[in-house]
């Protein structure tokens, strides 16, 4: 409902239905202009008398004194109505701060305090934008803690994961693979700092999906950042070579079975092979050069690349793992939330996979 307002003194009249502005006079009994607005929310305090408008609030209180009687004569210095009488219907409320400011019979009944008014006002308007910002902000965290929870977080234990993540996962994790080797127990770093060092003949391609695929880990997984650093003279913590497939035969691989392979050197262990179980300080990824597409090559360095974090073969068509799937050439969003699965820090090296299983089974369960 729309409003007369007394642009000196601050009071305030809501028109009721069917009363128009015309109906009454454009002048407030203390002297002032009326306004017609349709909202309190329209006005500002420098819209005011400043100095009037404090008088008024303070005699405004009505605590002390005396109220005209009904129907009396009411005047004020300066008023250009002062032998107007209140209406006979005219009333007070004390508990609003009411008082009748009248010019004819059909006057409104104003309301003091405005400036009171828009404060609230004010403070409301603020309290509803606080209101929308963090319901913007608990909408965005849950939308991100969905597909990475820690990126607005800060962890990822209580990340809820779907029954296709979770079996990809297990399998992934401790599946035994095509070459007898059994996985029963984690395998994963437990470092924060990965230093890599290319090694032989990598093309401009072979270095941008590298590249790519690392930018792909430290943005998705944490506790660990990947880096190549080929300046350090110190031992690389991983190495990836880029190596004709014939040389594959030195380390004990067919060239004709494989075109790369990774190599692991954990706490068990103090030699390289092919059991990931426990954690890992060093490892070695081979990616052959020759024979191949640039695109099966692509497909070969994201997945090497994959499992020399600790992640192994499965039999899912949406991951870069599947040993028989397509050549996909960047991590799917499955193979990330498998990447954040096992780099929780609730999971630690060499746990086996009933107590890893547990851990995943019950994620998620105390989030909020």
């Amino acid at each position: 409902m729309p409003y007369l307002v007394c642009m000196k003194c601050g009071g305030y009249y809501q028109l009721q239905e069917g009363e128009s502005p015309d109906d009454f006079s454009d002048k407030c009994q203390c002297g002032g202009d009326l306004r017609y607005i349709e909202s309190l929310e329209e006005l500002n305090l420098e819209d005011f008398d400043s100095e009037d408008l404090e008088d008024n609030t303070e005699d405004s209180d009505f605590e002390g004194s005396e109220y005209p009687d009904e129907g009396s004569g009411y005047s004020d210095e300066g008023s250009e109505y002062p032998d107007e009488k209140y209406p006979e219907d005219h009333e007070l409320y004390e508990e609003d701060d009411t008082y009748g400011l009248t010019n004819d019979d059909n006057a409104p009944e104003m309301v003091g305090k405005t400036n009171k008014i828009i404060l609230s006002g004010n403070l409301f308007r603020i309290s509803a934008l606080m209101v929308v910002i963090a319901i913007i902000v608990i909408s965005a965290c849950f939308i991100t803690y969905r597909n990475s929870s820690y990126a607005v977080f800060g962890f990822n234990e209580y990340e809820k994961y779907s029954d296709e993540e979770i079996d990809c996962f297990l399998e992934s994790a401790f599946s035994p693979d095509d070459y007898g080797n059994n996985y029963n127990n984690v395998g994963k770093w437990n470092i924060n700092v990965v230093r890599i060092k290319v090694i032989g003949s990598p093309t401009d391609e072979d270095m941008n999906t590298l590249n790519q695929a690392i930018d792909d880990i430290n943005n998705n997984v944490k506790n660990i950042h990947l880096e190549i650093d080929d300046r350090n003279q110190m031992e690389a913590d991983m190495e990836v070579y880029f190596i004709p497939h014939s040389e594959f035969s030195q380390y004990s691989v067919d060239p004709l079975e494989a075109d790369g392979f990774t190599m692991w050197r954990v706490s068990t262990s103090d030699i390289y092979g092919g059991n990931s179980a426990g954690e890992i300080f060093k490892a070695r990824v081979f990616i052959g050069t020759d024979q191949k597409s640039q695109e099966r090559r692509s497909h070969v360095i994201v997945h090497e690349l994959a499992h020399a974090l600790g992640l192994h073969h499965n039999q899912n068509q949406n991951s870069v793992l599947c040993k028989y799937g397509p050549d996909l050439t960047e991590y799917t969003d499955l193979d990330k939330t498998m990447m954040r699965m096992l780099y929780r820090e609730d999971i630690l090296p060499y746990m086996s996979r009933n107590e890893v299983e547990t851990i995943i089974n019950n994620s998620g369960e105390n989030f909020f």
